[in-house]
């Protein structure tokens, strides 16, 4: 009985450690986002502490079988007691009011072909790389390769002034980059916009391209911005539509000289990156869409911020780059033939999105990009990092470079699913963390399921 067999300490250490870094614990987490999922080491605990007929200490760590037991859940949301019920042999059935939950707990438990899976998602890739991958080239400041793979494109928004009608930069602050995972900081210099890398921020240096002092405050605060002209502009202005943005930096990936370079790579825009997002534009000019919304954003708490900053259709919130690579993922998605894949494919798109649009930030000691929904609602920054949609494959590790591209979701799926089919603990010792695999346990519906020992 759960009352008696319930090990309160063993298991709040469990899902202390789980919920530090979630997805090492729980793989099947990374099939999409869902908001405030609880540890998955809980509920397993939870039903053993009720069924199992071994101390919790030592079934929780070994295959059980609970077959011919159901458990249900009302308000599954992201299906957390339900996975954890499967995995251990248990019939379920669960029910929520949002749509959204119900594709994603059934694309965490339906077993897919992974082999097949793999090779749809580079497949897709890599026509979509055909397509549009010119898009997220540079040219290596470095060594001059032309065909440098972007990592992010760093984005400032921008305001006419009522006085001149000059677009104003509503840069809040021009320090990019910490000098945590980069050997040095990098500033962005206020007059010129060229890209410096100091050792320390204290020292007053200059711009190493016009000479003019660098500064690390920028000039919009409290909503408030001064133009060069004098004049005092307030922001957002919801009367002058959704924010426009300027391009001013760019984080690459050099593949030809990384072994010979510290650091990151960064650059300021050159006059082939700004004709890209150019020809993005035109391209998007010229394209008719049935997979773009064109639906009104509508009232409520969160979204009432994005009416504040003008924005009034949910199309408004990408630029034409990302709605470009959107749409071509959506045509590759529909003409795949088998269900389960297609339906695999169109939840890594929902997924991705999450990370392909304006309103994601750039970490600037972490350097990376926050997707939308790194924070509950709705965060509408001055400075907006737009991620390479293809994302960056690394082949000296096998895994993906930078974050929001569709090889980062499309890899993040394939280990959820892995995981389905031979689940383990994580056992934290004094000295080290080993997973131990829970051989003859496993999650999905069944059908098309061999069972294999890969323990």
């Amino acid at each position: 009985m759960i009352e008696r067999n319930f090990d309160v300490a063993f298991v709040a250490g469990l899902a202390l450690r789980e919920k530090q870094i979630q997805q090492n614990y729980r793989p099947i987490i990374a099939v999409h986002k869902w908001f405030a999922r609880r540890p998955g080491t809980l509920f397993r605990a939870l039903l053993l502490s009720e069924f199992a007929t071994s101390p919790l200490r030592d079934a929780f760590y070994r295959s059980n079988n609970l077959a011919g037991r159901l458990v249900a859940d009302p308000f599954m949301g992201g299906g957390t007691p339900l996975l954890e019920a499967n995995r251990i042999g248990c019939d379920v059935v669960g029910y929520d009011i949002n749509p959204m939950a119900y594709w994603i707990v059934r694309e965490e438990i339906e077993h897919i072909d992974l082999p097949k899976y793999r090779e749809a998602a580079l497949r897709l890739r890599k026509e979509l790389g055909t397509r549009i991958g010119h898009l997220y080239k540079t040219q290596c400041r470095a060594c001059g390769f032309a065909e440098a793979d972007v990592k992010y494109f760093l984005w400032v928004k921008v305001q006419p002034c009522p006085r001149c009608s000059t677009n104003v930069d509503l840069f809040p602050g021009y320090l990019l980059a910490e000098n945590r995972r980069h050997p040095r900081n990098v500033v962005v210099c206020a007059i010129c916009g060229e890209l410096n890398e100091i050792r320390a921020l204290e020292n007053a240096e200059v711009c190493s391209s016009c000479k003019e002092p660098l500064v690390l405050d920028g000039p919009a605060k409290k909503n408030r911005c001064l133009c060069s002209c004098g004049a005092a502009l307030r922001y957002p202005d919801p009367k002058i539509g959704p924010p426009r943005h300027r391009l001013f930096a760019i984080e690459y990936h050099c593949t030809r000289c990384r072994n010979s370079h510290q650091g990151r790579f960064f650059k300021k825009p050159d006059e082939g990156d700004v004709a890209k997002t150019i020809e993005a534009a035109e391209m998007r000019e010229g394209m008719r869409s049935d997979f773009i919304p064109d639906d009104e954003i509508p009232r409520g708490d969160e979204t009432d911020r994005l009416h504040r900053w003008g924005y009034r259709r949910y199309a408004e919130m990408f630029n034409p780059r990302q709605l470009i690579g959107l749409h071509q993922i959506c045509e590759l998605v529909v003409q795949e033939p088998c269900d389960r894949i297609r339906r695999a494919l169109a939840t890594n798109l929902s997924d991705l999105v999450r990370y392909q649009n304006m309103l994601c930030r750039y970490d600037t000691m972490a350097l990376k990009s926050l997707d939308i929904f790194s924070v509950h609602g709705y965060p509408v920054g001055l400075i907006q990092c737009e991620s390479n949609l293809l994302g960056i494959s690394d082949d000296r590790t096998e895994t993906s470079v930078g974050s929001g591209g569709w090889s980062n979701i499309a890899e993040k799926y394939a280990r959820a699913k892995d995981y389905c089919e031979r689940p383990f603990e994580v056992r934290d010792s004094a000295w080290q963390k080993a997973r131990i695999y829970t051989s003859g346990e496993w999650i999905g519906d069944g059908l098309y399921f061999v069972k294999t020992d890969r323990s």
